[in-house]
């Protein structure tokens, strides 16, 4: 650890004192290369003596993280309020403590100010879309419609338009917005409060002030902490983050922050929605960088996949939890292997490690109330499982039997348990792999400021000064060509990119409607049926119902009827839309890396060509370029893989249900035709803009200038600059990598 901090810091005063920082800023960059200071707080933190063990608990807004920590820590209990909203969702810390203890952390007066300023550009951007809306509607008012009405329908339009185009704004208007609707002067709150109770009872109903969805201090509270007298909380700390999909990007960041400050993770999905995009997205962050030691995932609400005729069987619990939890682990193999080339290989061993956890919050509560069921929820479970497993849940003592093997907590805890007696050797794990990640980044980044020295000293030893002066004078003739033709270049290569892009990701998206439609034909069956009906024997003649009995008679008849495997075919449409969001993902990142590969040759040759060969210095253009392009924010790609509810069917559909699903799949299938067009035009859209406005013309042009300057500077004292350079090579060898 010495060694590393030595060493960053002797690189950082290097660059620092032979003013180098700017130069090597697109290099750092692509290294990863923080300060020192910070270097050193992130060593201090991992090595802090009798740390306690960080857990991340992560997953989407109602994923079942608060039931399932409920469970663990709470044996049950409903501390935690649930149904939390994404634009309220605080982080929550439990640790060890000798008393039940809350500590809040509110928004700072800063923070709610820029919530402000937001809900007011979200405002008038409501208000002008309104007020367009509004004289369209009058304008084509067939109904005769009052001014009112029109009214409150173009402020529907306008709040739609903004949840769609303006997510992470809109965000912070309804955030704003529950704050105004609290009646609290968000100027009366401090910064921070403790809140002390003497049981969970208590301890929830004060919670719920504060991160209940409908809480009146809730939206003002960024975080809390609950310091708690459980022994299983001795030496860890288990951090609740918000829901990934967090439409407000500072409590975005600071999740993805926590993410990378844990040793082990437990993902928290939704068996019926498991490993979607959102999951996903969540683990892009988890990298080898982070250094966590262990990651497990949890397949929560486990208890709703148990009533689908296909899991079902003869009633038999332990096979039909093995029927459902097969398929789970199957795609959590199929998800990660399709997804492996995004991984680290350290980290794609960590994925797959272990098998997927099962889970069930609801069966916790069943059991801690079973004799007074107030939940709906928990009433409507107990009965599906009664009906469906009537051997296991026939009394109460086989049914909290059944119950406890369902919520599976005992097998979560023992990988608690476990990953705390490893604390010592997971630490020191992250560690080692920490300090040799750190190490390798500074040995390339010193190695390249090497380079660039020696680079440095070549070129000073062969050049003349007059030609030197006669390149300047040269560069500064054409400045306004060069910017001219280097945006075009740029432009151009953006443009041919954002073809390139679109093309490749129609192509692979239209094959992926083909596949969804040819498990459509496959899903499709029939089946014979025996009907019965009743007929009339004697057509109303008295003698003959005398004779031959009743008038009616039952006969028996066959039918063939069409039928539908709706379960293969929602696990297709599952299936296609979390490839579509890989496909997406996957060929936009591609495209990107080898862009930045060509956009360097594209601008070098254009130059040439423009300028002439003799004016330009080909390693400077690679330096300036390089250092611009690792400046430039090209936009990031996320997409929402959830099924609508009316394909969240199972098991053989016939008549009614039958067509209800196929017409929910044509309608699912043209809306995410749809949506994924409109997506990839937004990809292609916002990555053509970030091109336009990166003006890299000036910004080359400038950074060629400057680097031709300091080269003239270091030519008139020729000696003198050489034996700088040798310096600070020699300085660069005594650095022990």
């Amino acid at each position: 650890m010495e060694n590393l901090l030595k060493m960053s810091q002797t690189l950082e005063n290097l660059v620092q004192e032979n003013d180098l920082v700017g130069e090597l800023q697109g290099i750092e960059k692509e290294h990863g290369i923080r300060p020192s200071a910070e270097l050193k707080e992130a060593l201090d933190e991992k090595m802090e003596p009798e740390r306690d063990l960080k857990i991340g608990i992560l997953g989407r807004v109602k994923a079942g993280k608060s039931s399932l920590l409920n469970a663990l820590v709470f044996k049950g209990q409903n501390v935690l309020p649930k149904a939390a909203t994404p634009m309220t969702a605080a982080l929550t810390v439990l640790e060890y403590g000798d008393a039940f203890e809350a500590n809040i952390e509110y928004y700072t007066k800063d923070d709610i100010e820029l919530m402000r300023q937001k809900h007011d550009d979200c405002q008038k951007i409501l208000e002008d879309h309104q007020n367009a809306k509004f004289t369209e509607l009058k304008q084509n008012n067939r109904k005769g419609q009052s001014d009112s009405e029109l009214q409150e329908s173009a402020r529907k339009d306008a709040i739609k338009k903004l949840k769609k185009d303006e997510v992470s704004l809109y965000a912070y208007y309804e955030q704003y917005e529950q704050i105004k609707q609290s009646g609290i002067n968000a100027s009366s709150i401090g910064e921070k409060e403790i809140l002390t109770c003497s049981s969970y009872d208590e301890l929830n109903e004060k919670l719920k002030d504060y991160i209940g969805s409908s809480g009146k201090y809730t939206p003002f509270t960024k975080s809390i902490t609950l310091k708690l007298n459980e022994e299983m909380l001795k030496d860890v700390k288990i951090i609740d983050t918000p829901g990934v999909n967090d439409p407000i990007v500072s409590r975005e960041d600071r999740t993805k922050a926590l993410i990378a400050k844990c040793d082990v993770v437990f993902l928290v999905s939704p068996a019926g929605q498991f490993l979607n995009d959102v999951d996903l997205e969540l683990l892009s962050n988890v990298n080898e960088k982070n250094g966590i030691k262990e990651f497990h995932i949890v397949a929560s609400q486990f208890d709703l996949q148990l009533s689908a005729s296909e899991i079902i069987g003869n009633g038999v619990l332990d096979e039909a939890i093995q029927r459902a939890l097969t398929p789970l682990s199957r795609q959590q193999k199929n998800v990660f292997e399709n997804k492996k080339s995004s991984y680290h290989d350290k980290i794609y061993e960590q994925l797959t490690r272990f098998n997927v956890l099962y889970s069930s919050g609801i069966s916790t509560e069943i059991i801690n109330n079973y004799d007074n069921l107030q939940d709906e929820n928990a009433t409507h479970a107990l009965g599906l499982l009664q009906k469906h497993y009537r051997d296991y849940f026939s009394n109460k003592e086989t049914a909290i039997s059944n119950l406890k093997k369902l919520s599976n907590i005992d097998e979560i805890l023992k990988a608690l348990e476990n990953v705390r007696k490893e604390k010592d050797e997971i630490i020191k794990g992250i560690m080692d792999d920490f300090i040799f990640s750190k190490k390798s980044a500074l040995n390339q980044y010193k190695n390249e400021i090497g380079a660039i020295i020696n680079k440095k000293i070549e070129v000073l030893n062969s050049t003349d000064i007059e030609e030197l002066k006669a390149q300047i004078e040269k560069i500064k003739s054409v400045k306004s060509k060069v910017v001219i033709n280097a945006n075009a270049a740029f432009e151009d290569s953006g443009a041919e990119l954002s073809s390139k892009l679109k093309e490749k990701l129609n192509t692979q998206i239209k094959a992926l409607f083909g596949g969804i439609s040819s498990a459509s034909e496959n899903a499709k069956g029939s089946e014979t049926v025996t009907k019965t009906k009743s007929i009339d024997k004697g057509a109303g003649f008295l003698w003959h119902r005398n004779i031959f009995g009743g008038r009616y008679e039952t006969k028996e008849y066959q039918v063939s009827i069409d039928t539908l495997n709706a379960s293969s075919l929602r696990t297709a449409a599952q299936d296609a839309v979390i490839e579509i969001s890989n496909i997406l993902g996957d060929v936009y990142s591609d495209n990107i890396r080898m862009w930045k590969k060509t956009i360097l040759k594209d601008l070098l040759t254009s130059l040439q060509e423009s300028v002439g060969d003799e004016a330009l210095d080909a390693d400077m253009i690679k330096q300036s370029v390089r250092n611009i392009i690792a400046n430039i924010s090209l936009p990031e790609f996320s997409y929402d893989t959830t099924l609508p509810a009316a394909l969240q069917k199972s098991g053989k559909l016939v008549g009614y249900e039958r067509d209800e699903f196929l017409n929910a799949l044509e309608s699912f299938q043209s809306e995410l035709r749809s949506r994924t067009n409109a997506d990839i035009k937004a990809i292609c859209a916002t990555l053509d803009k970030a091109i336009s406005n990166a003006n890299i013309g000036d910004k080359f042009i400038n950074s060629y200038e400057e680097k031709i300057e300091q080269l003239a500077k270091d030519a008139q004292d020729k000696e003198s600059s050489l034996a700088r350079y040798r310096s600070i090579l020699d300085q660069l060898n005594q650095i022990e990598g």
